[in-house]
This record gives structure tokens, sequence and C-alpha cells, in this order.
């Protein structure tokens, strides 16, 4: 029996003039449907978000990219672990230009653990060769925005080599198809970016003009809601604190709540069940993890953040305060280079993830800021990251410490619903 799906049958008389209808919708020429029918471009990719909404000269565009990318010198797919060191590169040859300084992101020895700790991540990616030219990422989250329910999509990690730039890479590769697994309905999409990349700002008018509609704006900064985290110098710290110790299984309940207590109200987060935070600290293993072996080939899995690194702080039986260290700067670091000079610096900073309290212990809570800057400083990192937006009594204690702000711009362009007390989770910063 004929395979109807099998290219050499494809398009059939059905689908010539299925695509011909589409053309006709969007107002395309009968020309342009043509040659579309023949480059083989599947009817479910006209009617992705990749293809949607073009004008005919925009449809003759993209129709040569299609070509590109699938008989020509070019690959569009998904990153895979053996991409490490091309991923490494690709970040090192990519940086951000910001006022008078350039950033380049340093991500390795695992050129992917941040987004290890992410959910649900779609990383394309676009081969030249053996090289890569552009990247970006997009993480499909569960959240609550002004109390509802919703599921939104985070986008980052945009990057496109700067001796590859202006030449449409950027736009190509947030097209690429989303993997089957990861095709889920979003209500729609947030980023943030730095408050002076005007370079981005340009990129997205650019390519979807309406982009920023809806967007708070802001002299001086880029449009968007301003979110801030408190950067806290690493010092050593004098003196053990035997309130501190190691999470148990058995303290994940009273940890989640502290957790949804603490952070109740603002948009952008998910609340924590005992199950959701276990398999965090598991790192989505199930049972205990196989013993080390040497061999570097079974070994291969490296892992990011877990319970060695998640702490409570406990007062005369009774839990007062929770959260973890995540060590950024392993595998994440940025080198700022001042333009037309030789200053440079390298900055290197740990995170605290899944904090909380419970109510009136802000000073317990402080107590386990302490206890990770004094551990960044042993890992040898800058700065300890902690989101204090929406808590001013644990930044008033905090403020012996002397943080720096670093303020960025949260892109949201729905009216309904608005987002206006964004909950800032340090893995998609």
């Amino acid at each position: 029996m004929a395979d109807a799906t099998n290219s050499e049958h494809y398009p059939s008389q059905a689908e010539v003039e299925a695509i011909a209808q589409i053309a006709r919708e969007r107002k395309w020429p009968a020309e342009l449907a043509q040659r579309i029918a023949a480059a083989r471009v599947a009817i479910d990719e006209l009617k992705s978000w990749g293809w949607m909404w073009l004008s005919a000269e925009q449809a003759a565009s993209q129709l040569k990219w299609h070509e590109r990318l699938t008989v020509g010198d070019l690959r569009g797919r998904e990153a895979i672990w053996s991409d490490n060191q091309a991923f490494s590169d690709l970040w090192a040859a990519s940086p951000e230009e910001i006022g008078d300084w350039e950033i380049i992101v340093e991500r390795g020895p695992d050129a992917f653990a941040q987004f290890k700790l992410q959910e649900n991540v779609h990383l394309p990616v676009l081969a030249l060769g053996h090289e890569l030219v552009a990247c970006c990422g997009f993480s499909r989250r569960n959240v609550l925005i002004a109390g509802r329910r919703v599921s939104v999509v985070y986008g980052q990690a945009l990057r496109v080599r700067r001796s590859a730039r202006r030449m449409g890479y950027g736009d190509q590769v947030r097209r690429i198809s989303t993997p089957p697994g990861m095709l889920r309905p979003a209500i729609g999409q947030y980023d943030i970016m730095r408050t002076q990349n005007f370079a981005v700002v340009n990129w997205w008018k650019k390519y979807i003009p309406d982009t920023f509609e809806n967007v708070p704006t802001r002299e001086g900064s880029v449009p968007g809601i301003p979110v801030s985290v408190a950067q806290f110098p690493s010092r050593a710290i004098a003196g053990r604190d035997r309130a501190i110790r190691p999470v148990r299984r058995e303290d994940l309940p009273a940890c989640v709540e502290f957790i949804n207590r603490t952070h109740a109200g603002t948009d952008l987060f998910r609340p924590y069940t005992a199950d959701f935070l276990e398999q965090t600290l598991d790192e989505g293993f199930w049972g205990d993890q196989p013993a080390k072996t040497g061999n570097p080939a079974m070994d291969w899995w490296n892992g990011v953040y877990g319970w060695r690194d998640y702490f409570v702080v406990e007062e005369h039986g009774r839990i007062r305060a929770c959260g973890g260290l995540w060590d950024r700067g392993r595998d994440v670091r940025e080198r700022w280079r001042r333009t037309g000079s030789s200053e440079e610096k390298t900055i290197a900073s740990t995170c605290v993830l899944d904090f909380g309290f419970a109510e009136r212990t802000e000073a317990a809570m402080a107590r386990l800021v302490q206890f990770f800057i004094g551990r960044a400083q042993e890992l040898g990192r800058d700065y300890l990251l902690l989101p204090l937006d929406h808590l001013p009594k644990l930044a008033q204690e905090l403020a012996a410490f002397q943080p720096e702000l670093d303020t960025r711009a949260l892109r949201w362009t729905l009216k309904d619903p608005a987002i206006t007390r964004p909950y800032t989770d340090l893995r998609y910063w």
C-alpha cells in the first residue's frame, strides 16, 4: 500500500490545493504557493507561528531560509549534550554591548548547567558545518499571574556570533520548530533584558514591531517592568551558626509551607508541593543515584543543585527558614570589558533558590543568607544573589551587608492578566 507520507508522494494534489488555499487566505501570490509546495514545506509548518502573520515578501524570504535549512549549508536543530564545547564557544564569541561595556557570558565546564535547572527547556541552535552560529532558549512554566493559574513561556539565551550578525540568524533560530514533547499551549511569553541593552529592543522591533505594546517605559532604560536582584559581596563569616543544618526529607513539608507563605501574591511564582521540591533536590532522579565509578564515560552526569546544597534553620526543634545555594559561578560567569580600554573584570556568583521563612522570622532567614555569603567566599565566588523586591523586612535585616542592585526589565505584553509584582526565580536570570 502506498505511504501517503512518503517524501516521494509529497505533496499530494490535496496538499497542493490546501497550500494554495492558505496562500489565498494570507494574500500570497499563486506563484509563491507553487514554490512553497515544490519545496515541500509541510502544511503543519505553514500553520505554525514561524509562518503565520507573514506578508508575501516575508513569506518569500522565509521560503529561502527553509530551502537553506533543508538542502543548503545550514542546519537548525535542538542542542544536544555533545554540543557542550561548541555551545560554550558560541557564547564566548557572542558578547552583549551594554553602554561602554561588552559582556561575555562564559559557560563551562558544563555549558548547559543553568538550563538543567529550568522546566521544559527547548534550546534550538543553528549549525554551519561544525560551528554553532546562533542559539536561543525557551522554557515553558506553570505559574500564577494575578492569582490565576496559567502557562507561560520564558524566552532567553538569544546569541549570534559577532562574525555572523545582521544576516538573519537571530530571527531564524527562534523559528526552529518545538519538539513534539514540548508542544503545549501557553498564554504568552516573557523575557528579561539588561536595562541598557537597546540592541535587543531594536531587534524585537525589527521582527515584531508591536512587541512593546502595553509594556511600561522608563527614560534611559529599555521598556519593561523593573525587576531587581540584590548582589551581596561574598565575605568570610566568622564562627558557625549551630542552628543551620542540611535539610532532611522529613523537613520538606515545613519548607514548602514557608516558601509558599514567603512568595504568596507574587506573579510568576509557582506554588510548591513537597513532591515538587523533593524532585528538584533529587535532580530529577528517582531513587538513589548511581555511585561514581571513576570512568568518565560512565560518570558523565554532574550535579548542578541538589540535596547537598539545601539548608534549614532549626531553633528549639522547629524549622524557621530554608533555602538552597546554587553555585552558578562554577559553570556561568560574566566577563566585562570596557570598550576602548584594557579594563576587564570577571564576575562569578552564587544564587539563593527555593527559599522561605516562617512569619516574623526574617532574622532567621537573614542568618541563613549570611551563611550563604560565607559559602560563596569559600567557593571563590564574588557575589551571592538574592531577590528581595517584595521582602522589605528581610532586606532591612540584611542592609548591613551592603548589597548592590542589579535591575533589569521584564517584557510582558498582555493586559490581562497583568504582571505587577514579579517574583524572580534566579534559575531564569
